[in-house]
């Protein structure tokens, strides 16, 4: 590989991972502006759908849906031990 084919993947690489750490944080300060009993509204609707459809029913079809929920909810404040406890009986188990 040349110089030049390095530097293009070095600067698409960051340019991935500078979009990825900026998406994050727009989830978050989204979260985070959201008034106090409209936050509060959006989590427990939120970890509501998350129990009926990624813990009760195993989230059997819903992976990709479960994990951002699951991230979404992790940006929350009123995400307790309870809650955090909840998020981890559907943690991604690797498989063999």
């Amino acid at each position: 590989m040349n110089a030049r084919t390095v530097s293009f993947y070095l600067v698409s690489f960051a340019a991935v991972g500078g979009f990825l750490l900026w998406q994050g944080h727009e989830r978050r300060r989204m979260v985070e502006d959201l008034r106090g009993s409209d936050r509060q509204a959006v989590y427990e609707s939120t970890i509501t759908g998350f129990r009926k459809l990624c813990v009760d029913r195993g989230g059997e079809g819903f992976e990709k849906y479960c994990d951002a929920q699951r991230d979404f909810l992790k940006l929350f404040p009123e995400c307790d031990t309870g809650c955090v406890r909840l998020l981890a009986k559907v943690e991604q188990v690797p498989t063999r």
